[in-house]
Order: structure tokens, then sequence, then C-alpha cells
């Protein structure tokens, strides 16, 4: 074998090695919250694992170890499965998604609320993760525990050298969800093939094709005038309040996160979500009566 490509193949084998294993430690971490979260309860969880600036949104973004210091456990416990994670090709900024599920205190009898999440993770300056941003939505079910495996990462890592930036893209997807064609149109462009989009009242929506057309009904209604963005190496993440005009349910106001991913030279969006509110307006019933009694 030439010098030069062993040489090459030895610094690509130490970049998976090193990625394979700081994914693992993410993982733990995962692991740590969700043992946590299941026998001391949600309050303990986040107040152990979130970052000093954590982003959590209740419905609105507020600093998550503050918020938690102020409440009384209200569950249990919470269960969660890790369905997918993954992790920068540098070490320092990973994401897991999954399902959850909820048992309220003093409520035996009751229906655990479920649900999905996506927890950013970043790593401090003690070499431990902790959550940076923590979103959820809910559904009515059923509640499925989703793999527990030990994640993989890809082959192929971009360590970003030529430090393209998220940034373009990202603003452009928002841009695209405010055009004739909606947020589909966003999507359609910069979704990767595997993307996994949650919404509330839904189970996960998994692939791009089907991202497209659930999201067709939705056009932003502004540009938001708060955007989020973090980027290290070659993942990113974007959190916005959006505003949308559903022409299935009338005007829908939530909070939107995107997770994007540098491969093959191009940023891509592989998490979608948006945690919708109440919703503002109520649709408008369309009929072709005009107003004039019928002959």
């Amino acid at each position: 074998m030439h010098k030069g490509i062993a040489l090459i193949f030895v610094l690509f084998f130490c970049i998976g090695a090193r990625a394979q294993s700081e994914l693992q430690q993410l993982f733990d971490t995962e692991k740590a919250f969700q043992r946590v979260a299941a026998e001391k309860g949600v309050r303990s969880a986040y107040l152990d694992f979130l970052a000093d600036d954590a982003i959590i949104f209740r419905p609105d973004a507020v600093n998550g170890k503050e918020f938690w210091k102020a409440r009384e456990d209200q569950a249990s416990r919470v269960v969660r499965s890790t369905a997918y994670a993954d992790i920068s090709s540098n070490g320092m900024l990973g994401y897991t998604t999954g399902s959850w599920q909820m048992f309220l205190k003093n409520k035996a009898e009751a229906p655990p609320q479920v649900g999905q999440f996506v927890t950013i993770w970043e790593k401090k300056p003690d070499g431990k993760y902790r959550a940076s941003v923590d979103i959820g939505i809910s559904h009515d079910g059923p509640y499925v525990a989703e793999t527990s495996g030990v994640p993989q990462t890809g082959k192929s890592r971009d360590l970003n050298k030529r430090n393209w930036s998220a940034a373009d893209p990202s603003m452009n997807f928002l841009k695209l969800s405010m055009s004739s064609k909606a947020a589909a149109s966003a999507y359609d462009k910069f979704a990767a093939e595997n993307i996994r989009f949650l919404r509330d009242g839904e189970p996960p929506i998994i692939g791009k094709k089907k991202v497209v057309r659930e999201t067709k009904h939705y056009k932003s209604l502004d540009f938001p005038k708060k955007v989020a963005l973090f980027q290290s190496a070659d993942m990113a993440y974007v959190w916005n309040p959006c505003v949308f005009s559903n022409n299935n349910e009338g005007t829908e106001k939530g909070n939107c996160l995107q997770v994007w991913k540098l491969a093959d030279r191009k940023w891509t969006v592989v998490v979608g979500v948006f945690a919708r509110l109440p919703n503002e307006t109520k649709p408008v019933l369309r009929s072709k009566y005009s107003g004039k009694n019928p002959k």
C-alpha cells in the first residue's frame, strides 16, 4: 500500500473511532437521563442533565434550569426510549430523539401521556454532555419503545474543513416556507431522505416524501423575528417561534426546530419539529352559498 494512502486510511480510521467513542458517551448520557427520569422523576432528571443556559419550551422558550427549580415534580416518572442518536464529527454537538411516556403523580389509574422528543446535547469544558435544547410533542399513542441498541456513526464523516456554514441554507429554508408552495417546498429542497419529522397529535413521520406531503398545507405567515442557530463542524440546529396558515386548521402557532447535517457537500435537515400551541383562529368554513334564498 502506498504510504500516503496508508496515512489517509489511518487518519480516517482514527476519526471514525473517535466519533464512535464520543457517540457512545453521548448515548450513555441519554441512558443515564432516562434512568433518573424513570426512578426520580422528570424534575430531577432535567436539573441533573440540563446545561445552565439550556432552553426548553413551556410553551414559549424559557431557561430550563430556572423553570424546573421553581416547580414541584408533577410526574412520578417519565420513560424515554431512544430511536436515533448522532454526533458531529468533532464530538462537540449531538442529538437524541425517540419516544416518551409520562405517568402523573396521584393518577395511577389514568393512562400515561405519550409523545416524542428531541434533545440537543453539547460537550462542556469538563468533557461531559449536557442538554442545551429539549423539545417534545404529544400524541394519542400508543407508546412504542423504540430501539435501545448502541447507535453507529456513518462511515463517512465530514470535518467541514471548508467551514461551510448552515446559516444560508437554514435562512433559505425559512424563506421557502413562506412561498406559495408552503413548507413542503422547503422540505422538498433541504430534507434528508431519511428525515424524522415530529408534529403534535401524530406519531413520527419518517422519510422525505411523507414529510413533503404532510407539510404542503403549512405556509409561514412571516419571517420569524427570533432565530437561534448553533453549528459545530458538520452539525447544526436552528429553532424559532413559527406561525403557519394551515388551510386545514386555520392559523397555528408553535416552536420549530431543525437539526442540520453536512454530507456530500450539502446541508440537509435530518430532524424537524413543529411543537404546536393551541390554535389561535378557527378554520373558516368555505361554502358556495351566496346568501340568497334558494328558489
